[in-house]
């Protein structure tokens, strides 16, 4: 379109080309669409009970099976957006405009600095504040089998782009389970308090015209007990469970050790809380 356009006759045509390219850009980015998500947790067990699993601690198989009272108090799920293209002229607010400055950002991932009323500088909100039982009741599907989709996730117009970042906040996380190691049996209750994390994409989660689908959020509560491995040490919350103590309870004032295991495991990158992998083909 710039191409097609005589520059020239009010003075500077490099000037004028520029105001024309801002006033393009600045219409682009002024376009939101409405995006649905799914904020779904599963078991990566391939079966339909999420509430029974089996993992490995330290050579040791253990059998746990989350309770019906077990819930998430959320508090906000938000979204920040970035431009689909790497390279800006302006945004959206007057003030960056007028300086015609150009605007970057690498990687996508990495939210712009932009001012909060600026669309790419904005967070939208995706999830609603709620209690949310029952975590464990199978009522979709996902690659991995059975999954739980959350009800309390909501639409929201986000401007054209790429997500950038999501970040989740709950009030508590209460999670009732008895957890087995042959011939043993226990139950044990956590209680984590108020908390949040950043989740980062690994691949372009495009926000588009024509999306078909809704952006996937997962929660994995069978992640947060596995064993993990951070700079060559072992970090193992089911091989430390206390023997020999029954019922067990899980919290800021009590068995901190393992809490704080637990807390480690919330805010570990692709562990509890994720983005889905990307695939050929398959439109994240």
């Amino acid at each position: 379109m710039v191409s097609h356009c005589t520059f020239g006759s009010v003075g500077d045509s490099e000037e004028e080309k520029l105001v024309i390219l801002q006033n393009l850009i600045f219409f682009n980015n002024n376009q939101t669409i409405a995006v649905g998500t799914n904020l779904r947790s599963y078991d990566n067990q391939a079966d339909d009970n999420l509430n029974q699993f089996s993992l490995t601690s330290n050579g040791n198989t253990f059998n746990i099976n989350v309770q019906s009272s077990t819930y998430i108090h959320w508090e906000t799920g938000t979204y920040r957006i970035n431009p689909p293209n790497q390279t800006l002229v302006v945004s959206t607010t007057g003030s960056e405009r007028s300086n015609g400055v150009a605007k970057t950002h690498t990687p996508y991932t990495v939210p712009l600095d932009l001012p909060a009323d600026d669309l790419y500088g904005k967070s939208y909100p995706f999830l609603a504040t709620s209690i949310v039982s029952n975590v464990t009741q199978y009522n979709s599907t996902m690659e991995t089998g059975a999954s739980f989709l959350y009800p309390n996730t909501r639409t929201a117009n986000v401007p054209l782009g790429v997500v950038a970042i999501a970040n989740v906040s709950w009030e508590e996380i209460y999670i009732q389970m008895t957890v087995t190691r042959a011939p043993n049996t226990k139950t044990v209750t956590i209680l984590l308090p108020q908390g949040n994390k950043q989740i980062t994409p690994k691949c372009k989660i495009p926000i588009k015209n024509g999306r078909s689908g809704n952006i996937e959020i997962l929660v994995s509560l069978s992640a947060l007990f596995q064993d993990r491995t951070v700079s060559g040490t072992p970090i193992r919350f089911l091989d430390q469970l206390p023997i020999g103590t029954d019922p067990v309870v899980i919290s800021k004032v009590s068995n901190v050790n393992l809490y704080n295991i637990l807390q480690q495991n919330l805010q570990a990158e692709d562990i509890t809380f994720s983005f889905p992998g990307c695939f050929p083909g398959v439109e994240r």
